[in-house]
């Protein structure tokens, strides 16, 4: 049986050759005469919304690409949904996704670290494994995921380590499932909500507030923590120590002043993994176990919908 897959290709390296990029229904043609064994049986539905370096994505981004998923995942003749982008911010548009699109249907994200016709390229396989991924009965229910590598990671998971074809990995919890030759294999389901569980289902994306990060490392001052303040931060993510995701004395105590000023401070770890605890008479979030990058993501989605005074408890349970 042959299933509708809709390709939402927003560009990046998946779909870059050395003379240039060229349209998913070329590379995906290209696929079919070389691929060994038989591609899926896959009707596509390709719309080529962007074709821009995932680097200058930002808000504006984010939301085109939403809204076109939704719109298809909403459609009855659409099996899947999957969307090509480039690694430099895969991870943030798949968990924007992951928070904000209402739907069952399996949602793929898929990206290659090399370019079509270059020795080495990843990008083929790894757009025949979105494939199999897509069409997979048990990818249901699942949120969307990134495929990389033979592997298949959850959004809320997964980032991008460094520049070789392994390089998306999920810290420590690993991916969710696995490619083969003969099939795709699921192991485990993401527990915190999601997709149609997920608050922010259908929310209006075309106005999320500035929420900037700062490092924390050995002898900061306050000083980015001052000028995100004066650029207009709704909130301020502090990437900081493993594992407290405190900071550095100056930046505490500017910290503090920040909130008490009612702009809402999270922690999150720069150590990969690593989730926040709790503390006695904390004026700050905690992050749990996501990103500094992630963390952002959901401030911007919390704060956009109103949900400010839940943002504790938001960051417990997605």
């Amino acid at each position: 049986m042959t299933s509708r897959v809709a390709v939402v290709a927003t560009g990046g390296t998946i779909q870059n050759t050395p003379n240039g990029r060229i349209s998913v229904e070329e590379v995906w043609d290209r696929i079919g005469d070389y691929a060994g064994d038989p591609p899926p049986a896959v009707e596509l539905d390709v719309h080529d919304i962007l074709r821009a370096a995932s680097e200058t994505f930002g808000p504006p981004e984010w939301r085109a690409i939403a809204t076109r998923v939704q719109a298809l995942a909403d459609d009855d003749a659409v099996t899947a949904v999957v969307v090509t982008h480039g690694t430099f911010t895969a991870e943030e548009s798949a968990y924007l996704l992951h928070l904000a699109v209402d739907t069952h249907k399996p949602i793929v994200v898929v990206v290659s670290q090399r370019k079509h016709g270059m020795a080495g390229n990843d990008g083929d396989r790894n757009l025949l494994d979105a494939m199999r991924v897509a069409t997979l009965p048990e990818a249901s229910g699942l949120g969307v995921v990134v495929v990389a590598n033979e592997e298949i990671h959850c959004a809320r998971e997964v980032t991008k380590e460094n520049q070789r074809p392994g390089a998306f990995l999920s810290w420590p919890v690993g991916p969710l499932g696995t490619v083969e030759l003969d099939r795709a294999s699921i192991y485990r389901a993401p527990t915190r909500r999601h997709t149609f569980r997920s608050l922010f289902a259908r929310a209006d994306l075309s106005d999320l507030p500035r929420v900037d990060i700062v490092a924390g490392y050995a002898a900061a001052d306050a000083a980015g923590i001052d000028a995100a303040a004066a650029a207009g931060a709704k909130a301020v993510i502090l990437a900081g120590f493993a594992y407290s995701g405190r900071g550095s004395d100056p930046q505490m105590d500017a910290l503090e002043r920040v909130a008490t000023s009612g702009t809402p401070v999270v922690f999150a770890s720069r150590g990969r993994g690593g989730r926040i605890p709790a503390a006695a008479d904390q004026w700050w979030v905690r992050a749990d176990n996501l990103t500094p990058q992630k963390a952002r993501i959901l401030a911007m989605l919390t704060l956009a919908t109103g949900r400010q005074d839940q943002l504790q408890e938001i960051y417990d349970t997605h």
